[in-house]
């Protein structure tokens, strides 16, 4: 830059080219740092990763500008002090300004180039915890298909059904077969439709009352209302289990599950409380703390666990159907 305003003169002494380097140095870093500021109010202003090419297109005309100032600046400030014997080349001064512009443009470049490369390092790492997030998904949804206590409890209800009432059972068999054919086709989607999951969890509680019986009270009051909207798949399964094998109940002091629908926000699944001491089955706990990665990692929507009195409410945040594309492509 001294080269351009001042030409060869710089070069006359050490000190001639030291003096002119500092005088250059403080007020470039002044005025440079004001192109910083403009920088950082753009960019946190669009800062979406979409957003770079607006970025760049408003960032290059305003530094462009700020330029042709400075460099005006700097031959007046030179030209009218006497801090060393060099006098600006005014002849010269359109070419100072071309190459402020293009070093102007490269350290532009340079720096959205620098920022999206670690949004991009970023994002990779994201969805490498994605993957393995639903892989480790995938196996606690399985491990409720292939669990032979599972199978077998099942296999036990149904061959009582079998001889006490035989349409009964039937029932239970298809209900047994919907709760299956589920586990199987929804496992490889991040997102599935809201009713398709509540059918599944209707399934799969007729399954675990005819089991219990009166020890287990569950509604559902979700008429209408679910359309457009997902969820992920097997998320029911992990809440319900985690109520089921967490909580004593008997006929005498049942456990009460509902259902419902918050403003077309949540799904909520409000229980009654009555932890066990002793827990068992830890995959349980496992299986709700993913369900809770789950969401972080999606989106920025999250599970709610609100406490009151004797009851547990679980919040599911519902997506939308364009949300639901996106993720599952």
């Amino acid at each position: 830059m001294n080269l351009l305003i001042f030409g060869t003169c710089i070069f006359d002494s050490v000190s001639t080219f030291l003096l002119g380097f500092l005088y250059s140095a403080i007020y470039f870093f002044m005025i440079y740092g004001i192109f910083g500021t403009v920088a950082v109010f753009i960019q946190r202003k669009y800062s979406a990763a979409g957003d770079l090419f607006k970025r760049i297109f408003l960032m290059l005309p305003a530094f462009y500008f700020m330029n042709i100032g400075a460099i005006y600046g700097a031959y007046f400030i030179f030209g009218n002090t006497t801090i060393y014997n060099c006098d600006p080349h005014p002849e010269t001064i359109w070419f100072t300004v071309l190459y402020a512009c293009v070093m102007s443009t490269l350290i532009t470049f340079i720096n959205e180039g620098m920022a999206n490369w670690e949004k991009w390092k970023n994002s990779l790492a994201e969805n490498k915890r994605l993957r393995n997030s639903y892989q480790r998904s995938k196996v606690l949804g399985l491990k409720g298909q292939m669990n032979p206590h599972f199978l077998f409890n099942c296999f036990n209800s149904l061959s009582g059904l079998i001889q006490e009432d035989e349409k009964l059972a039937e029932k239970f068999l298809d209900e047994m077969t919907k709760v299956h054919r589920y586990l199987l086709r929804s496992d490889n989607e991040y997102l599935v439709k809201a009713e398709d999951e509540i059918k599944f969890a209707e399934s799969y509680l007729y399954l675990i009352r005819q089991r219990f019986g009166n020890a287990i009270q569950f509604t559902v009051n979700l008429k209408s209302g679910l359309q457009g909207l997902y969820l992920p798949p097997l998320s029911l399964q992990v809440v319900l289990e985690y109520i089921i094998y967490n909580n004593t109940f008997s006929k005498s002091i049942p456990i009460a599950i509902d259902i419902y629908m918050e403003n077309r926000e949540y799904l909520v699944i409000r229980h009654s409380v009555q932890e066990k001491t002793i827990v068992k089955n830890l995959n349980n706990d496992e299986g709700l703390d993913n369900l809770f990665l789950k969401y972080s990692l999606l989106s920025d929507k999250s599970m709610q666990v609100l406490e009151s009195d004797n009851l547990r409410t679980i919040k599911l945040p519902f997506f939308t159907q364009k949300e639901a594309i996106i993720e599952n492509t």
